[in-house]
C-alpha cells in the first residue's frame, strides 16, 4: 500500500508540473492578415504598410493612458512604424477619444492615427 500511495504521489506531481508547464508555455501571438502582393516592408523586415484582409482589432498600450482598442477596417491601409508599433488605419466603427475634460468622437470610416512619444505620451487624431 506504501508503495502504491508514493507511486499516485509522484505521478499527481508530474502532472501538475506538466499543466503548469503547458498552461504558462504557450506563447501568445498575432498577426496581420494582408491581401496578397500589398506588403511593404522596412529594411529592418517589420511590416510597414498592407491592405487588410480582413477586420482586425488592435490594442494599443501607453504607461500614461492605458489600453485604446481601435477596429481596423478590412480592404483598407494599415500602418506601423520601423519598430512594428500601430501608427494608423480606417476605422470600421466609431471610436470616443479622451482628450484632457473633453471627448471626441472619431466616425467609422475615419482613419485614426496614434503616436507615442518617447516620454510615453499617447497621442491619438483623427480625420476623414
Amino acid at each position: 500500500m506504501k508503495f502504491s500511495s508514493k507511486l499516485l504521489a509522484v505521478l499527481t506531481s508530474s502532472l501538475g508540473l506538466f499543466s503548469i508547464n503547458f498552461a504558462v508555455s504557450l506563447p501568445a501571438q498575432a498577426s496581420v492578415v494582408c491581401e496578397p502582393g500589398t506588403i511593404s516592408n522596412y529594411q529592418n523586415g517589420s511590416l510597414a504598410t498592407c491592405i487588410l484582409r480582413q477586420d482586425m482589432t488592435v490594442q494599443v498600450y501607453s504607461p500614461s493612458s492605458g489600453s485604446s482598442n481601435f477596429e481596423c477596417q478590412a480592404k483598407k491601409f494599415i500602418s506601423f512604424d520601423d519598430k512594428a508599433q500601430f501608427k494608423s488605419c480606417q476605422l470600421s466603427q466609431e471610436i470616443k477619444i479622451i482628450k484632457g475634460n473633453s471627448i471626441e468622437t472619431c466616425p467609422a470610416e475615419y482613419k485614426v492615427y496614434v503616436s507615442v512619444s518617447t516620454n510615453g505620451i499617447q497621442s491619438i487624431t483623427c480625420s476623414p
